[in-house]
């Protein structure tokens, strides 16, 4: 035992929870054998894992095989420690950067027991994983420029061949959805900050989400999503309504009023207007609206019985703004307005929380249910080239859409595989990170999935809709007096200090701009310089000036953090051009400063534009309803 003390003393430092449960482990054990060069090899359900005669040579073999890709993979994930051969010969080929996923907890142990690998896992960025949902956790921290190169032994093929299965589609997922994630953010972060500053005008009027915080103790929460089952239970919602918190995602709003269904709330974080999910007739007047701080401005000029506001964890701007607005509380989102309604229902004291329409597949009808915005849909998908396309009928559009996407796959309520993409498998992967969360708090809440077609989600309960509302949906719920008092102990905005913000980062937003133009004027003369003959003397001063003006710059960003996240498009370019450079050779210091010229250019041109945007929102807040507030507002401006 002294050897696996060892190897968990290292382990401890990379993985506790592995470490922790290995040292409890009273199962079985593999047990190791020796190889005729005396290295370690063992047999499993009777098959041997390495050679019986040299695993190590064996293992150089497989490193070989991995290390002779043209393009070096930045990651290696292998499926299956085995006795750490191979997780040792590619240490020795400079691959120190290798995420290893054992299946069996048997073998594990029994390695772990008989072979020292307490240096390997203790090199560079390697980690040890005997949970599945834990490591594909940790490929989704990864970055999605990264390349992953997948690999395992034929031995752990044949005989985990499910599990292999599983590993390799999740991956897949995992990495898919990092690198969409990535692709987003460049589209839409700038809408995102420019819509803020936009909604600064409509926010004083919108309580914070935050303000019904515990106000529903023990209150049925159901979050309506839009998937193609909905059609199978939405008329029993009528059921629920006024025993029940209903929920629904903005695309699910139209489908369950043909059911008669008039939601409580409807949740939407849109980058663009979506007039075209709302009636404008007396069912706007009698739900209420819970927007993210980011949607699009022409969310908040619907005509809704009420309006609450939430504040998003990965925007800077509204996490440094979101106190001042009267809210401390940022949901926990997984891409879509069903994950934060999730985590809202969590905030609202609710139980059990309770999902329908939450398919995260592609269904018979299409990608949504019947009766919302999406007249006709066809959807192919192509199995043996991994992808799908879709064809739709759209309300607002003359022309079918077309729309194509990489093929995932999910397990579904039956255990069979599903046909989904890469943002349902986002949302899935959430949800499931969230039941697990739950359980190790040990949260006494009841989660349900009752969407009864589509993906199994892990850790929750799955049952049909009839059978929650027998169970748990019988009490009435004085939902408008519960909210009224609420929302009369709100904490007000404080506008002055809104006010000073705004005005502080948009004098600090022109110093940028004006320093990024001198910048790239001093790059422009660098340039120069060094195509002269002589001109290095002259070249290191510009570099020394250029140097100052970007510190200089840093310091001026401190006041206006959001302008590096509205540039995310300029940084991922360059860091792409930088990945290029370092696997094609040096280009040429030319090339360099071309990339640094484009990326203060757009810098430049960035700050013009959001100076404009800061001072509309900035006069947007000299009206204020208490004259008082109005004064010390103007002032601020």
């Amino acid at each position: 035992m002294e050897m696996l003390g060892a190897n968990l003393d290292v382990l401890m430092a990379r993985n506790s929870a592995l470490a922790e449960r290995l040292a409890s482990w009273q199962g079985a054990s593999a047990v190791i054998e020796k190889a005729k060069t005396g290295g370690a090899t063992f047999r499993h359900e009777g098959r041997l894992f390495h050679s019986a005669y040299s695993p190590e040579k064996e293992a150089a073999c497989q490193a070989d095989e991995i290390t002779s890709n043209k393009i070096k993979p930045d990651w290696v994930l292998l499926f299956g420690l085995g006795c750490g051969h191979l997780l040792k010969a590619l240490l020795e080929k400079g691959f120190d950067r290798v995420l290893v996923y054992e299946p069996s907890t048997e073998i594990i142990v029994g390695v772990l027991a008989s072979v020292d690998l307490s240096g390997p896992l203790a090199s560079g960025s390697v980690a040890l994983y005997n949970d599945l949902t834990a490591f594909i956790s940790r490929i989704r921290e990864l970055d999605g420029f990264d390349t992953l190169l997948s690999y395992s032994t034929l031995p752990y093929k044949l005989t985990f061949a499910q599990e292999f299965i599983d590993f390799n589609t999740r991956v897949n997922n995992a990495h898919t959805t990092n690198k969409v994630c990535i692709r987003t953010d460049i589209e839409s972060r700038e809408n995102w900050i420019e819509n803020y500053f936009e909604n600064v005008r409509h926010l004083p009027e919108c309580p914070p989400i935050d303000s019904l915080r515990s106000a529903f103790k023990g209150v049925p929460m159901i979050i309506a999503g839009a998937g193609p089952s909905l059609q199978k239970n939405a008329h029993l919602l009528k059921e629920a309504k006024g025993k029940a918190i209903i929920i629904a995602a903005i695309t699910a709003y139209k489908p369950l009023l043909k059911y008669g269904v008039v939601p409580d709330f409807v949740i939407a974080s849109e980058k663009v207007d979506l007039p075209e999910y709302f009636t404008y007739g007396e069912d706007d007047l009698k739900t209420r609206l819970i927007l993210a701080e980011v949607a699009h401005p022409g969310m908040f000029e619907r005509k809704v019985k009420e309006k609450f506001v939430f504040f998003n964890p990965f925007v800077t701007l509204s996490r440094s703004q979101a106190p001042l607005w009267g809210s401390s509380y940022f949901p926990s989102t997984g891409g879509s307005v069903t994950t934060a309604a999730f985590d809202m229902a969590m905030m609202f004291g609710c139980d059990p929380v309770v999902l329908v329409g939450q398919d995260l597949c592609f269904g018979d009808s299409g990608t949504h249910v019947p009766g919302g915005v999406y007249i006709a849909q066809d959807v192919k998908i192509d199995r043996e080239n991994g992808k799908v396309s879709i064809e739709e009928d759209y309300v607002t559009l003359k022309d079918k859409a077309r729309s194509k996407f990489d093929l995932l796959w999910l397990k579904g309520l039956d255990g069979k595989p599903v046909p989904s993409k890469f943002d349902w498998v986002t949302f899935h992967q959430w949800f499931e990170n969230y039941a697990a969360f739950l359980k190790s708090e040990g949260s006494p809440v009841r989660i349900i999935n009752a969407t009864e077609g589509g993906a199994y989600i892990e850790g929750m309960e799955h049952a049909t809709l009839a059978e929650v509302i027998e169970k748990y949906v019988k009490n009435e719920v004085k939902l408008d007096a519960v909210i009224a008092g609420a929302v009369a102990k709100r904490a007000y905005p404080d506008l002055p200090a809104i006010a000073a913000s705004i005005n502080g980062m948009h004098k600090s937003l022109k110093k940028i701009g004006r320093i990024a133009d001198a910048t790239n004027r001093e790059v422009s003369q660098l340039k120069k310089e060094l195509g002269r003959e002589g001109g290095t003397l002259e070249a290191g001063r510009k570099a020394a000036k250029v140097k100052r003006l970007e510190d200089e710059l840093f310091k001026a960003a401190e006041s206006s953090p959001f302008i590096w996240e509205t540039l995310i498009a300029s940084i991922c370019e360059l860091k792409e051009y930088l990945r290029r450079d370092a696997d094609a050779g040096s280009k040429g210091i030319e090339k360099d400063i071309e990339a640094i010229q484009t990326a203060y250019g757009k810098l430049a041109k960035g700050c013009a534009k959001f100076s404009a945007v800061l001072m509309r929102a900035g006069a947007s807040l000299k009206p204020s309803g208490c004259a008082h507030e109005s004064r010390a507002t103007e002032a601020a401006v």
